[in-house]
């Protein structure tokens, strides 16, 4: 097609007596002129074909980090209700050990039959049930066995949220991963106070533990579901 328009042009300027120096200077603007043109339609196109190429690139790019986003929602969904389990599971333990009001079973009111039918309900070892079968003061050997009981029950529990937030951290919002970490330490240390009380006998030591459970650790537990609860809830209308 090019060709064509280019003789017909030409036919035109002999037609009308042109010298060869006006052949040839028209020849080359008219080639010249065609040239670039071809070049810039060229280099449009390439431009089009590398546009359409970064916009490709940059819809990989974007739905890779939709992709990561929504992936990581989901994990930190999944995530949020196992640790709150594991932490009321632990607060609710702590609280119930350091608790001033303990309840026990009257042992001592129980005839031989019948402690023998209650201690073999419990988790004793066999030793422990003979020493308290054998004891004078059976009531007061009773508790002091089952308050170890219960002080390696709360510890598992407080091992399993420790082990649990560690592990799956990363998934928290840094602030909310905080919060569980202040919320640990403090049902340890009351954890600490009524254990070292109990061995001392000291029970202001004792009530400690109690003291920081209701006037430290409670805000925080209910400042940590609250997060929760609106994390959940977010997310929610997300996925």
């Amino acid at each position: 097609m090019i060709i064509d328009d280019f003789l017909k042009f030409l036919g035109h300027v002999l037609a009308y007596g042109g010298g060869s120096a006006v052949v040839a200077y028209l020849l080359f603007q008219y080639l010249g002129k065609t040239w670039i043109e071809n070049k810039f339609a060229q280099r449009l196109d390439q431009l089009r074909h590398q546009q359409a190429l970064e916009l490709q690139k940059l819809r990989v790019e974007i739905d890779a980090l939709l992709s990561g986003a929504l992936k990581l929602q989901e994990k930190e969904f999944l995530v949020l209700p196992e640790a709150w389990g594991k932490l009321d599971e632990a607060h609710g333990l702590v609280a119930w050990l350091v608790s001033p009001m303990q309840q026990y079973a009257d042992v001592d009111r129980m005839n031989p039959v019948q402690l023998d039918e209650f201690l073999a309900g419990t988790e004793f070892t066999e030793s422990q049930k003979d020493e308290v079968r054998n004891s004078h003061d059976k009531g007061n050997t009773y508790r002091g066995i089952i308050f170890w009981h219960r002080l390696h029950k709360v510890k598992q529990a407080f091992g399993n949220l420790q082990c649990y937030v560690a592990k799956n951290g990363i998934f928290l919002p840094p602030e909310l991963e905080e919060k569980f970490s202040k919320v640990s330490d403090k049902l340890w240390s009351a954890v600490v106070s009524k254990e070292v009380g109990h061995e001392a006998k000291d029970w202001k030591m004792q009530n400690e533990g109690w003291k920081k459970i209701k006037e430290e650790t409670e805000p925080l537990y209910k400042s940590i579901k609250k997060d929760i609860q609106a994390r959940l809830q977010f997310h929610g209308r997300k996925l």
